[in-house]
């Protein structure tokens, strides 16, 4: 007899949750985040030979990220133009 109400009350959990997971958007689209800042990280394997941490700095989401080895400093660039 346990069993059968065991039973009983899985089917009536499952009937419960079941039509509350699958929400969906109206439009189809799933929103997400629009980021307006990106974190660059300097490449690490330019990092362990001077024996400096990790270098970071905060471009815009439209520019690319650029580090120059030379300096050792990042610099935030127009996502059209190339980095040196």
């Amino acid at each position: 007899m346990t069993r059968w109400i065991a039973v009983a009350g899985c089917a009536l959990a499952l009937a419960l949750a079941a039509p509350l997971g699958n929400q969906a958007e109206a439009d189809g689209m799933v929103t997400r985040p629009v980021y307006k800042h990106k974190r660059c990280i300097a490449p690490a394997m330019w990092l362990w030979r001077t024996g400096q941490s990790q270098t970071t700095w905060v471009c815009s989401a439209s520019e690319k990220c650029c580090y120059d080895r030379l300096l050792r400093k990042g610099t935030c660039i127009a996502a059209s133009a190339r980095c040196f």
